[in-house]
């Protein structure tokens, strides 16, 4: 499946003779991307070879069906880039490649594939979804053997935080089940490229080193295989996490680049650190200098920040992002820092993804402070002379409204000020909402341990307007403790790892607030399943003050009716309907077992005694 390097030396004997030694021939040690597949719409790719003594040099083949052009050698000899055109009569199979130079030539292998069956793969995801992220290193570890790779020279070590702690593809395929049972749709890994180096490791995956390979310690490209087509099997989609903006700091390119604009500011000491000015971008009256720190900026200051405006480099991330498409048949992208890379760019990566897979789904993540700002960076609309064609966003706005005010207490009216500002954006129901992520610290932890905020939180991300997403052990009631670090953002799943006391993948392993949440959870996701117009249905504010919310959701088949409530029961809720479609003498069951029936009387609905959380149901009689 992969390329395979190969170094023939030609030396003559008359330039033995004539010299103490001959020049070197050409050696290509790597070739990126190592396959690519018939019928592609990717056509030509680009070969970027490295290896030695490939300055000048031609690239050539004796078979059939292939054209070849180098458009670059860099100057030490180092990289070669090959722009090779794959006629469609081309069969499947490993083919030969010469290099050519003054001094000799080498020669690699590269394999054309027939592409996967599209069926049931490259799916995309829609309200009807629910995704949970999980971080590998983290959930669970179901092979051992892969924790502490003898080449990598650093044993996982669970007793230290920013270790690897051993979780891997593995041990995310043998609990799909219980992520099926939970009731989610989907599931999110952080990113799986290669992070370790001798002596290093990034448990997390975002300090790739090499973006054509899978971390060793999470497993092997069969590994990601076998867990995607495991989960399709179980209709679960896959949500890859990529990061086009930047690499880690040891990646081989950052000390000897391809080209020489390959990175923003590789030159500069100290380099440009990123101030994630995200509002600057989509300011009209933003000063130059002030974007070129978020565009041009190092994450953290120490992450090299890609210059895709470099062709070269545009065209390498592009066909990246189709590999990983093409060899694992994920269904969607979740793509990281996205408004920190330039515009235009996301529109030739967003475009090229479309043509191939059309259904496929990226969502963008874009810390925004505000729906206006993060409307900007939608697809659909052409701003400055750009559309990034992006289906779907992470709704920052509204997960900084739904902690405010379900974790710290304020007035409901901020997430109704929040989704007001739904009209900015051309396809709200494909944002991603969600109460918590890897990045910040838990809503519990927020919440101060109260299991009544956190359950009041995620029935808003499952009954809102969105596609909701989980972080994996919210469904068990981690982070009830004050310990806002890693150590608990982060944590391992209990049960994932060996010699756990407690396994909470299981039934027996869930007791106290973490069989409270998990039950009410997976009873919410089933009944989000089996109601379509929670997933698809409009949505109607009906009442709204500083402790009270109450909202309609609606299909031509049925009405959902949701209460929030941190009013207490002293005082009925009393909610006018008569303006919203509920016929007079409707009657609602209660999702909640044992809780009794209300009717529409009079026009209105009257909950005598209100519970926290309030949610009602009917099938409706009008004709779609």
């Amino acid at each position: 499946m992969f390329a395979r390097a190969i170094t023939l030396s030609k030396c003559s004997a008359l330039a033995l003779a004539v010299a103490a030694g001959c020049l070197a021939a050409p050696a290509v040690t790597k070739v990126e991307p190592p396959n690519w597949w018939l019928r592609h719409t990717r056509n030509p790719i680009q070969l970027l070879l490295t290896g030695a003594e490939l300055k000048g040099a031609a690239v050539s083949t004796a078979a059939k069906g292939f054209r070849i052009e180098v458009r670059r050698t860099s100057e030490n000899g180092h990289y070669l880039f090959a722009y090779l055109t794959i006629d469609p009569a081309v069969k499947a199979g490993k083919y030969r490649f010469q290099v050519s130079g003054a001094s000799g030539s080498g020669e690699f292998e590269f394999t054309v594939d027939e592409p996967l069956d599209a069926k049931g793969r490259f799916q995309g995801f829609s309200a009807d979804d629910v995704i949970y992220l999980l971080m590998p290193d983290r959930f669970a570890n179901g092979d051992p053997t892969n924790d502490s790779p003898s080449e990598l020279g650093r044993p996982a070590d669970r007793s230290v935080v920013g270790a690897t702690h051993g979780g891997d593809l593995r041990g995310v395929r043998d609990h799909l089940g219980y992520l099926k049972e939970l009731g989610v749709t989907g599931i999110w890994l952080t990113p799986i490229y290669r992070n370790s180096l001798p002596g290093t490791s990034a448990y997390h995956g975002y300090h790739a080193v090499d973006f054509y390979a899978v971390e060793p310690r999470f497993g092997a490209m069969k590994d990601l295989r076998d867990l995607v087509d495991a989960a399709h099997r179980l209709g679960l989609k896959f949500v890859q996490d990529q990061v086009a903006n930047h690499s880690g700091p040891r990646h081989p390119f950052v000390a000897d680049p391809p080209t020489p604009t390959w990175w923003n500011g590789l030159d500069r000491v100290p380099h440009l650190r990123n101030n994630f000015d995200i509002a600057a971008l989509a300011d009209p009256y933003a000063r130059p200098k002030r974007r070129d720190i978020p565009l041009k900026g190092w994450f953290a200051g120490s992450l090299p920040d890609f210059d895709q405006t470099d062709p070269l480099q545009s065209d390498y991330l592009i066909q990246n992002a189709l590999w990983w498409i093409a060899i694992s048949g994920i269904d969607a992208i979740r793509q990281d820092t996205y408004p920190y890379v330039d515009r235009p760019f996301w529109e030739k990566w967003q475009t090229a993804i479309d043509r191939q897979y059309p259904n496929l789904v990226v969502t963008g993540e874009i810390t925004a402070p505000s729906p206006a700002v993060l409307s900007f960076f939608q697809g659909g609309v052409r701003r400055n002379g750009v559309d990034t064609r992006l289906k779907s966003m992470l709704d920052f706005p509204l997960e900084s409204a739904l902690k405010s005010v379900f974790a710290e207490g304020q007035p409901m009216t901020l997430l109704t000020d929040t989704l007001a500002q739904d009209s900015l954006y051309r396809q709200p129901e494909q944002l991603v909402v969600f109460a918590g992520n890897h990045d910040q610290p838990r809503f519990l932890t927020l919440a101060g341990g109260d299991v009544s905020k956190l359950l009041m939180a995620q029935t808003f991300v499952l009954t809102t307007r969105r596609v909701p997403h989980l972080y994996y052990g919210d469904e068990i009631a981690m982070g009830a403790g004050t310990d806002r670090t890693d150590r608990s953002v982060r944590a391992d799943f209990p049960g994932g790892f060996p010699g756990d006391p407690v396994n909470a993948f299981t039934p027996e392993g869930r007791t106290g607030n973490a069989a409270l949440v998990f039950n009410y959870m997976r009873d919410l996701l089933h009944f989000r399943l089996e109601h379509a117009a929670l997933r698809r249905g409009q949505l109607v504010q009906l009442l709204v003050n500083k402790d009270r919310y109450a909202y309609l959701r609606s299909s031509s088949e049925e009405y959902v009716l949701v209460i929030l409530n941190r009013a207490g029961a002293a005082q009925p809720i009393e909610m006018e309907v008569d303006d919203v479609g509920l016929p007079e003498g409707l009657r609602l069951k209660s999702f909640s077992a044992g809780q009794p029936e209300v009717a529409v009387s009079k026009g209105k609905v009257v909950i005598a005694d209100p519970k926290e959380i309030n949610i009602y149901w009917a099938r409706s009689e009008r004709k779609p």
